[in-house]
């Protein structure tokens, strides 16, 4: 019986040191009073920036525009003034044995009227006008003439104050100290020289117009001339 109690005891020694020993710790990945794993933190590189953002635009070479205005727009600059236009009407023709024009200026090419249309004309300024057997004619409807005609001999006179003169043409024989120099002038071929006084003889006058003065026709006749045949009576 003595022996027996040892060798009980003895394998019962045995089995408890085969046994794994036991432990209440908690494991040391385990904390205590929570349940969850312990979070694990992690890098990651921040998304590449746009090209866009990152890279400045390009600078540009031109002038920048200024900014729009904000006030009203300016004005239009008013078309230039047209060049004035003498009044004219219809043509009349002046005939004289002698022209002498006093206080005589050109004053150049002008435009005028003349039939209602713009013609080009010389103007010429006057202080007196003498006119040897004066003769001056009109057409004042198709066909038909307004003649008026001095006493033969007699001089008219147009005076006093300024003469304006608009002229179609001047044809006639320019007396120089009794030099006559044959001469036409128009608005294509002006005169060459601005005198203050010339004499022209056997001259012809195309005019538009004169302005100022007073005519005076010495014994002055007016007739009515027709191109057309007389009309008989019955």
């Amino acid at each position: 019986m003595m022996r027996t109690q040892p060798l009980a005891a003895v394998a019962m020694v045995a089995v408890l040191a085969l046994q794994p020993p036991s432990s209440t710790e908690p494991p040391p990945s385990s904390t205590p009073g929570s349940s969850s794993p312990v979070p694990t933190s992690t890098t990651s590189e921040p998304p590449p920036a746009s090209s866009t953002s990152a890279t400045p635009p390009p600078a540009s070479s031109s002038v920048p525009a200024p900014p729009p205005s904000t006030g009203p727009p300016a004005p239009a600059p008013p078309p230039p003034a047209p060049a004035p236009v003498a009044a004219g009407g219809r043509e009349w023709t002046l005939t004289a044995s002698r022209l002498d024009l006093g206080g005589l200026d050109f004053v150049g090419i002008v435009d005028t009227l003349l039939n209602g249309q713009v013609v080009k004309v010389l103007k010429f300024t006057a202080s007196e006008m003498k006119i040897k057997d004066l003769v001056q004619s009109a057409e004042v409807s198709p066909g038909v003439k307004l003649v008026t005609a001095a006493r033969p001999g007699s001089t008219s006179t147009v005076s006093p104050g300024r003469i304006e003169l608009f002229t179609v043409q001047l044809k006639g024989n320019l007396d120089i100290l009794g030099i006559k120099i044959p001469v036409d002038y128009t608005a294509a071929h002006p005169p060459p020289l601005n005198v203050p006084f010339v004499t022209f003889t056997e001259v012809t006058v195309r005019n538009t117009d004169l302005i100022g003065g007073t005519l005076k026709i010495p014994g002055a006749r007016i007739s009515v001339v027709s191109d057309q045949a007389p009309v008989a009576r019955r």
